[in-house]
């Protein structure tokens, strides 16, 4: 069957763009950066809380900015320069990310400091996310979505698996001070990138109206978007358990965490790798669902054992990476260019704010019984909401969302450069 999808597909797929080849890099400096630095701040406040609820309030924090201004930060990046926003974010984290160990070379208690600096970093990454997702959108070619999706991921998970070596080692050599310092580094070197793209050329009118109208007709964009959502729950509660169960379960310290947090980064990468073709095989929605559920019921075989827990690690990382990698895909190529910051401000916002009410119900569980408990109960609830979100959209996902990566949705492309 011909569609209009598939009547737009290219043969070959069109080269990488400056913004594409300066997006990556600054993807990965800016999550090695914040891997330590979240590596870094979770290790001092459980070593200065000694509870699941302390390291959870850290996590509960970093939540709600986002997910009380996600949206509206969205709905700015539609109507402003995404790219200068980016700019501002990354500038202000840099100057926010070194408050805190100048405060703590001073003298200064770094408890409630290090809370704020979380906070101020959230805060401004609830701009950044929605303005980064909709200057994708901007930049990178319709046909490259799936390609460029995959990149990013392996992007994003080669800064975590070296923030998370890294982290563990300094943490154990030098203490956590330096990293703070280090994740203000980042941010610098990020808004580099960010200003050698350049501004947008200037389109002329039909092809700015291309745009905005483009996406595809009638997705269905608040289930595609949920299930973004939960699988980013599963992830950002996972990272609150994993530091307890190794901790207090397994009686381990940082450099076993940051062998664990390194193999899910691996899995991350690996499942990035081999997106395309898992994908032209069975498509994008297929391999994003069953990878989303995958993980979240391998919630029941992590907290078995340390043993089982580096065992099953990396190929729960692969399932989700497989979930992450297909949702964003089918996002980007599915939505107009005019509301692509109030969607990826949406979606952020609402896997963060499902993501504050999760892990605080966790982190009771797991206090008041076992930490075990705490993952039947995260694995449970993302099956269920994914797998019930998943058939309510049996017969009504388009083949336009879910074509072989490296299609192309809509015959207009962006601005290149």
């Amino acid at each position: 069957m011909t569609t209009t999808a598939q009547a737009a597909r290219p043969a070959v797929l069109p080269p990488r763009n400056r913004a594409e080849r300066l997006l990556l890099p600054a993807t990965f400096i800016t999550s090695l950066g914040n891997g330590v630095q979240l590596v870094a701040a979770a290790v001092l406040v459980f070593t200065t809380g000694q509870s699941a609820l302390a390291v959870g309030w850290l996590y509960i924090l970093v939540s709600v900015p986002p997910a009380l201004l996600s949206l509206w930060f969205g709905s700015i990046a539609d109507r402003f320069d995404r790219r200068t926003l980016c700019l501002i974010a990354d500038l202000a984290s840099a100057v926010a990310a070194a408050f805190l160990p100048v405060w703590i070379l001073s003298g200064g208690d770094p408890g409630p400091v290090a809370y704020g600096t979380a906070f101020a970093l959230s805060l401004l990454s609830a701009m950044f996310t929605p303005a980064g997702g909709a200057l994708i959108k901007e930049r990178v070619h319709p046909a490259r979505t799936g390609v460029f999706s995959a990149h990013y991921e392996i992007a994003m998970q080669l800064g975590l698996l070296l923030s998370a070596a890294l982290g563990g080692i300094l943490i154990h050599y030098v203490g956590t001070t330096p990293l703070f310092m280090f994740n203000g580094v980042t941010f610098l070197a990020s808004a580099v990138a960010l200003w050698a793209m350049r501004k947008a050329p200037a389109r002329t009118g039909a092809a700015e109206r291309a745009a905005a109208d483009g996406g595809v007709p009638g997705a269905p964009l608040l289930r595609l978007g949920l299930l973004y959502a939960c699988g980013q729950m599963l992830i950002m509660v996972s990272n609150t358990t994993l530091i307890v169960l190794v901790y207090v379960a397994f009686d381990r310290g940082a450099g076993v965490y940051g062998i664990v947090d390194a193999l899910a980064g691996l899995g991350f990468c690996v499942a990035a790798a081999l997106f395309p073709r898992v994908a032209a095989r069975f498509g994008e929605f297929r391999a994003a669902v069953v990878g989303g559920v995958g993980c979240a019921l391998m919630s029941f075989v992590l907290p078995l054992h340390l043993v089982v827990l580096l065992l099953a690690v990396p190929p729960a990382a692969f399932m989700v990476g497989m979930s992450r990698v297909g949702l964003r895909s089918i996002l980007l190529r599915s939505v107009p260019e005019r509301r692509a910051g109030r969607l990826f401000g949406a979606v952020n916002a609402a896997g963060l704010g499902l993501s504050a009410a999760m892990t605080v119900l966790v982190a009771a569980v797991a206090d008041a019984t076992h930490i075990r408990y705490g993952f039947y109960l995260l694995g449970a609830v993302c099956a269920v909401a994914m797998t019930a979100t998943a058939l309510s959209l049996r017969g009504k996902v388009k083949d336009a969302l879910r074509p072989a990566v490296g299609s192309v949705a809509a015959e207009v492309p962006p601005l290149q450069q």
